[in-house]
Formats: structure tokens, C-alpha cells, sequence
């Protein structure tokens, strides 16, 4: 089957959505053909022949130059059946297309991406999700958010990301030791974050309304900050990295707090090997959402229990009581007892860390979220479904 997916979220932009869709690109092109359209990139180290830029930055150039390619791809290759869109921004697109070539439509949607505050938007890209013959939730919240947007509730199904745990798979307790070591970690108790630094993330608030505390319990803690602005992100221009800095050295938090920026996978995969522990302190903003928190779930692979708030469509990535502690948000007292007794009883914190990393391996391992896209798709092209 030929597939075209049209998404403006694409490596080697950084973030979940991205690392979403070239996961799932990259398993259906294990079977089917698969062509991308995506945006504009500056430098591209690997240049596929299956994925199409434009040739400037920008959202118009991006829109008129996948809606020109997309129209050129369809005539020349009648054996796309699909349409992906990579999340709500391209649902014009993904719609007028499928409409003129009689294609099947197929969108994803994030989270955040049917929260924004605007009215052409939401017109626009959000209001048509109604008339794409699926819409593909991250989450079960994701997908509560969509049909309260009037998406109708038989085009919608949650399929969550998934995870390449094998790169990701834990180490023994020597093993641990050696990665801190080559970290400058030996001896500490790693609290680790990966993700972009935007506002409904909640590190500002985490440092200091909860890691001062826990620092006071644990002064060994080291709490490592993967991750950076989101600079390439169309909805958020705070310089949150700016302010964390700040109150680090406000709070005196310089030996107990790293900023490590971003990294590349196979550095990535080392500090979710060194770290003790995840933590995820999202807010909960009616604007901007976490439609379900996959950094959680490439620490799971690792063998990492979380601690996170209940928000999103994080109780999808974790289960409370088991592969982590979900607090509510802006308990900071909670979060800050739970992460305490988790990094002072090992034992506890291994089982815990063990139980998540086999519901990662068993549930969201990538072959078996392809094979649900796959089914979607193969349906919809045999007409037994939309």
C-alpha cells in the first residue's frame, strides 16, 4: 500500500511529536511505500528520497509547497490509498487532497494541537477534523478533548506512541555505577527531566517549590535537565531555559541542579541509564496540554519509575502504583515525598522500575502500534471502515 503523510513535525525539529511520526514512518516503510511531506530544514545530515521539503522556512511556504508536491505525488503514484496528516495543523491540506484524488484521511492529533487559542485555527484545522474519515488520538484524554470538539466519536480511536525499548534496555546495578561515573555522577542520586523547556512543564515550579525540599532530605540528589527552548515551535517563545538558570543560582541549587541542553539519542539513551528516577511536573494550563508524556515511557524502557502529575494523557503512560507515583498537580508535598521514598529505598525503585520496563516492552513496543495504524489503513483502502 502507498502512503503519503504530510506533517510539519519532523526531524530534525526536536520534541515527542517529532520523534512520533518518524517512528511510525519509519515502521511503515518497512512494508509499504511511504512518501513524506514535511518543513523546511536548514541542514538535513540524511537526505531520504522518500521525504520532500520546501526549499524556504515558514508556515505559507510549507502549506503551498506540500499542497503543490502532495498534488504531484498523488497523480504519479495511484497506489496511495492514505493520507496522514501529523497532527491538526494539516488538516486542510490532508482533506482538500484527499478530496480531489478520493483518498481515505487519516490525522493524528496531539493534544495541544486542538487547544490553540485561535479562532481561524480552530476553525479551520480543528473544526475539520469532523469530515477525516479517522482521527488518531495519543492518549484517552487526547481523545476526550477531540470529540468535545465535536469530532465524531466513531472516526476517533487512541492509539499511543510507542517506544524503541531495546536501545534503551537497563542495566545492571555495576552497570549504573559505571555510566555515572562517565557522567560525573558517581555517588548521586540522578532525578532526571527530558523535554523541551516550555512553560506547562513545570521544572520552574518543580525547583522550587519541590527540589529544594527534597534536596534538604537528600543533599546527594542531582537533578539533570535534558532539553532546551522550543525555538522551532510555532506556539511557544518563552526563554524558559533563562529563568530555570536564574532561580538555580537564586536558590544556591548550582551543585544539585544540571543543565545539559540537548542530546543526541545515543547520549540520551546514557542518562536515562544513569538516572534513579523520572520526573515529569506538568502543570495543568487550559492552553496548552500534555497529550501523554512519552519521555516517561523511553524511562520505563530504561527501567526507570516516574513520578508525575495527573494531567494529560499521562495516566496513560504511567500506571499509578506500579510504574510510577502520579501526584496531583501542583501537589508539590506529594511529589516531593514520593520522590524521597523512591530515591531512598532501592528496592522498591527496582521493582517499580522493573514492572515499567516489561509493560513498555509488552505494550508499546513499535511493531505492535504499527501493526494498529496498519489495520486502521488497510481497512479504510478495502472500504470496510469511514
Amino acid at each position: 500500500m502507498g502512503i503519503l503523510v504530510i506533517t510539519w513535525n519532523f526531524p530534525p525539529r526536536q520534541g515527542g511529536i517529532e520523534r512520533l511520526i518518524f517512528n511510525l514512518c519509519h515502521g511503515l516503510r518497512k512494508r509499504h511505500q511511504l512518501f513524506v511531506i514535511t518543513s523546511f530544514a536548514p541542514s538535513v545530515d540524511r537526505k531520504e528520497d522518500w521525504t520532500f521539503r520546501p526549499k524556504w522556512s515558514g508556515l505559507l511556504p510549507f502549506f503551498l509547497y506540500a499542497l503543490c508536491h502532495g498534488f504531484f505525488l498523488l497523480r504519479r503514484n495511484p497506489e496511495i490509498k492514505v493520507i496522514l496528516g501529523g497532527s491538526a495543523l494539516v488538516t486542510p491540506l490532508v482533506l482538500l487532497l484527499g478530496k480531489i484524488f478520493h483518498r481515505k484521511v487519516v490525522v493524528n492529533v496531539h493534544g495541544s494541537d486542538l487547544v490553540y487559542p485561535s479562532t481561524l485555527y480552530q476553525s479551520l484545522c480543528v473544526r475539520w477534523l469532523r469530515l477525516c474519515d479517522r482521527v488518531v488520538a495519543n492518549s484517552r484524554y487526547t481523545a476526550s478533548l477531540a470529540e468535545e470538539k465535536k469530532v465524531g466519536r466513531g472516526s476517533v480511536c487512541v492509539i499511543t506512541p510507542g517506544v524503541d525499548w531495546e536501545p534503551l534496555g537497563p542495566l545492571r546495578v555495576t552497570g549504573v555505577k559505571d555510566v555515572k561515573r562517565e557522567m560525573a555522577l558517581e555517588g548521586r542520586k540522578v532525578l532526571l527531566y527530558v523535554g523541551r523547556l516550555v512553560r506547562r512543564k513545570g521544572v520552574k515550579e518543580f525547583l522550587q517549590r519541590s527540589l529544594v525540599n527534597i534536596v534538604a532530605e537528600i543533599p546527594e540528589v542531582c537533578f539533570v535537565i535534558v532539553g532546551e527552548n522550543a525555538t522551532e515551535s510555532l506556539i511557544h517563545g518563552d526563554d524558559v531555559l533563562s529563568e530555570i538558570r536564574d532561580l538555580v543560582r537564586e536558590l544556591r541549587l548550582e551543585n544539585q541542579v544540571r543543565l545539559i541542553g540537548r542530546l543526541s539519542d545515543g547520549d540520551l539513551a546514557r542518562f536515562y541509564q544513569a538516572a534513579d528516577l523520572m520526573v515529569l511536573p506538568v502543570l495543568s494550563l487550559e492552553t496548552d496540554v500534555e497529550g501523554f508524556g512519552m519521555v516517561l515511557l523511553e524511562g520505563a524502557a530504561a527501567g526507570k519509575p516516574a513520578v508525575a502529575t495527573r494531567v494529560g494523557g499521562i495516566p496513560d503512560a504511567v500506571e499509578d502504583g506500579k510504574s510510577g507515583i502520579i501526584v496531583e498537580p501542583e501537589d508539590y508535598p506529594s511529589m516531593t515525598k514520593a520522590v524521597v521514598n523512591l530515591l531512598r529505598d532501592d528496592q522498591t525503585r527496582w521493582a517499580v522500575g522493573g514492572y515499567a520496563q516489561r509493560r513498555a516492552r509488552e505494550q508499546f513496543g513499535w511493531d505492535l502500534i504499527i501493526r494498529k495504524y496498519e489495520e486502521i489503513f488497510e481497512s479504510l483502502a478495502n472500504g470496510k471502515c469511514g
